[in-house]
């Protein structure tokens, strides 16, 4: 995803998030989403759990690490965000 001249939302970062989890189909730890999204691990933490909570990211724990994964919520989420920018896109609105 290219960086745009204007501020991210935060219904646009909550999106990256979800797309970049979407990258991984085995789950994806926290520091790889940080980069893939180019948020800081501080605060995108607070971003998942927000995510978490409302049913769009799931949490795992294996031995070693915690990953994270698309709820099939997320992905829902995910495919009406896309066709919301659409539709404002060619409204010619900014979301």
């Amino acid at each position: 995803m290219g960086r745009r001249n204007s501020k991210r939302s935060r219904m646009d970062i909550f999106a990256e998030i979800l797309e970049v989890i979407t990258r991984y189909p085995e789950g994806v730890r926290i520091t790889r989403l940080s980069y893939g999204v180019g948020v800081p691990v501080d605060r995108l933490k607070t971003q998942v759990e927000a995510l978490c909570s409302n049913g769009l990211v799931r949490r795992s724990t294996n031995e070693e690490d915690v990953l994270y994964g698309a709820t099939s919520r997320g992905l829902e989420f995910l495919e009406t965000y896309w066709k919301m920018r659409s539709f404002f896109e060619i409204l010619g609105e900014e979301p």
